[in-house]
């Protein structure tokens, strides 16, 4: 007599548009290898903006759709041909959030041992810019501006946004940069 077997599908099959609605709101995050000697600071004033932005196209979505059932009612002809409508706000909401997610799960500035690693919003892995410690003779960061000189006589650097970063972390950013200089120096 022979036992039966119980086999079941390991991994069961995901729908298409699950699988694409999972693939829209997760990333593929890599590992990092030493992540004890670097410090990360993402866009988490840009992503409080775009939440905000999230929670307007849904206010307005849900706040058109009240509008026009009070004023046609449920049974009335334009409501039932024309209530999607209020719906197709829901777009930019979606957008917006999943704009946000990525500023809230990438860096904006790491500081590596290194160099500084700047990373712009649109195709970071692409368009990243990596500082040396050693091509930095000073810095300054005044209100939302990081300037990193090149030289003494502040003839080449560059100057980046502090903007996206909270500005309670301008502090943080400001001692861990100039700590790392006054080491090289």
């Amino acid at each position: 007599m022979t036992e039966p077997t119980d086999k079941q599908d390991p991994a069961p099959k995901k729908t298409p548009i699950l699988r694409r609605l999972r693939e829209l709101f997760s990333t593929n995050t890599k590992a990092v290898a030493e992540p004890e000697k670097e410090i990360r600071f993402t866009r988490s004033a840009q992503a409080t903006f775009f939440l905000i932005l999230t929670v307007l196209c849904i206010v307005l979505c849900i706040s058109s759709l009240f509008c026009i059932y009070v004023n046609w009612g449920p049974w009335h002809y334009d409501f039932k041909e024309n209530w999607w409508m209020s719906l197709l706000a829901l777009i930019p909401a979606l957008i917006f959030f999943r704009i946000a997610v990525h500023c809230i799960r990438h860096a904006y500035i790491i500081l590596t041992p290194m160099g500084v690693e700047i990373f712009p919003l649109i195709k970071p892995q692409k368009n990243l810019q990596v500082i040396f410690w050693s091509d930095i003779d000073h810095v300054e960061i005044d209100r939302s501006l990081l300037k990193i000189h090149y030289n003494a006589e502040e003839t080449a650097g560059i100057i980046l946004s502090l903007k996206p970063i909270s500005k309670s972390n301008y502090p943080l950013l400001e001692k861990a940069i100039l700590g790392r200089i006054s080491r090289n120096n």
